[in-house]
């Protein structure tokens, strides 16, 4: 059904065709009625004719209209509820990394791996392993990142990417001074591809210099003048070397301020993830465009089905669609542009009800058709062609037949699942025959 829906013409298509084909098989059966000035004027649907069959094929529109909203509904909210769970598991993914996180972190407090000058390096290790795993989750993405923790000449490796962390402050030049020293004593590391980080603002002050010409650096500070030429002749003596910043500054690492780092991590993921699920939830709300696709199904529908119904109506009379002249066109198309007003207002209506107020589908179609029908036996009363009595009659029947209609459609749609259209098709007309018929023994 949901791929049916998503092709509206073919959608429109096989409901007219269904609709159209009960429409004729009710003309070709239903008699002619003997005129009676008494008799009470049956018709709900239409003004202009007494045929129960217009009737019949105005309630099951109306179920076909509402199977299109529960249909769409049903396709949007299918979509939304795998969003989340999308979103729930890549929160569960960052939330498990926070934990380790945190383990390693207090083991390496506790332990006081590397002393007081060299702790923040092993908490650096882990908090970048960790942290890009969380963004990697967070923006739904593999996480890649593996801590190997092996004191070798990798520290940690990015899916095939050995990576080497040298968060260090000492002689002033970025960490390229450890850079150098373990290039030399690791020749392979480089040669097989691998990756030096750094602290983010290390790698931000290193890049800024790296790219600034030279009229440019003449007019810098000593210290930044001196740490530039450095940063230049580095570069020129070791273009094989990669150097990528960490996801996190040299201050962040520290041990005094791990501990806020965490938590500011921990509140990222939190406010990350919300507003993913605010931003799914507002992407699969009901919606301006929903509703105009409903809104045209429907005029389709209910317009294609009223045309044939007077195009029924016409060769009932002896016409012949070849004999049909300029008025039996305009005819049909009145009817075409009437019933697609009808439809889109209808399905509109059953959009904004299932989706604002909660109301089932098959009821709303059930209120607004109840709605047309009294409507239209009120504008016969005002128009004297039934008496208030007659109106009163016909009104309490159009609710007992919308009614029934309505438990129809959803037994149909119950006993056939597969084509749930025309289950509500056929459960609605048997539906509005049963009530139709006890309607005109008791009023006739």
């Amino acid at each position: 059904m949901v791929v049916i829906y998503n092709n509206s013409k073919l959608f429109i298509s096989l409901t007219v065709a269904v609709a159209g084909v009960v429409g004729i098989s009710y003309g070709i059966s239903n008699k002619k009625k003997h005129n009676n000035i008494e008799r009470v004027t049956p018709s709900s649907c239409n003004v202009d004719s007494s045929d129960k069959m217009r009737e019949y094929a105005c309630d099951a529109t109306a179920q076909v209209d509402a199977v299109v909203v529960d249909v769409a509904n049903a396709f949007r909210i299918k979509a939304l509820l795998k969003e989340l769970a999308k979103i729930e598991n890549n929160k569960a993914g960052a939330d498990e990394e926070i934990r380790l996180l945190k383990e390693e972190v207090l083991k390496l407090l506790t332990t006081n791996r590397g002393g007081l000058k060299g702790i923040h390096g092993f908490i650096g290790e882990t908090t970048q392993v960790h942290i890009a795993n969380i963004n990697a989750f967070i923006n739904s993405n593999e996480p890649l990142y593996i801590l190997l923790n092996d004191n070798s000449m990798t520290d940690y490796i990015r899916g095939i990417d050995l990576i080497q962390q040298k968060a260090c402050q000492a002689g002033g030049n970025l960490g390229l001074d450890a850079i150098k020293r373990h290039k030399v004593k690791y020749p392979e590391f480089v040669e097989s591809g691998g990756i030096y980080q750094i602290p983010k603002d290390m790698f931000e002050k290193y890049k800024h210099l790296n790219n600034l010409p030279k009229d440019q650096a003449m007019k810098l500070g000593k210290e930044d003048l001196r740490l530039w030429k450095y940063i230049r002749t580095f570069t020129e003596d070791n273009p094989d070397i990669k150097i990528e910043s960490m996801e996190v500054s040299y201050s962040d690492i520290q041990a005094k301020n791990i501990g806020d780092t965490v938590k500011n991590v921990e509140n990222k993921i939190e406010q990350d993830f919300d507003k993913q699920r605010k931003k799914v939830h507002e992407k699969f709300s009901p919606n301006l465009k929903e509703l105009l696709k409903i809104c045209s199904v429907s005029a389709a529908v209910e317009g294609g089905v009223s045309a044939g119904l007077e195009l029924v109506k016409k060769i009932k009379e002896g016409k012949r669609c070849w004999d049909f002249t300029k008025e039996d066109f305009k005819d049909i198309a009145n009817k075409f542009v009437l019933g697609s007003g009808k439809g889109a207002l209808r399905g509109g209506f059953i959009y904004v009800a299932t989706n604002v107020y909660k109301i089932p589908a098959a009821i709303a179609a059930g209120i607004v058709t109840a709605t047309y029908g009294i409507g239209n036996e009120a504008w016969l009363m005002i128009k004297k062609r039934i008496t208030v009595k007659q109106f009163a009659n016909n009104s309490i029947f159009v609710i007992l037949e919308i009614a029934a209609s309505t438990g129809g459609a959803s037994l149909g749609k119950k006993k056939c699942k597969k084509y749930p259209c025309i289950g509500a098709i056929l459960g609605s007309i048997l539906g509005s025959v049963s009530v139709g018929c006890i309607r005109r023994t008791v009023l006739t």
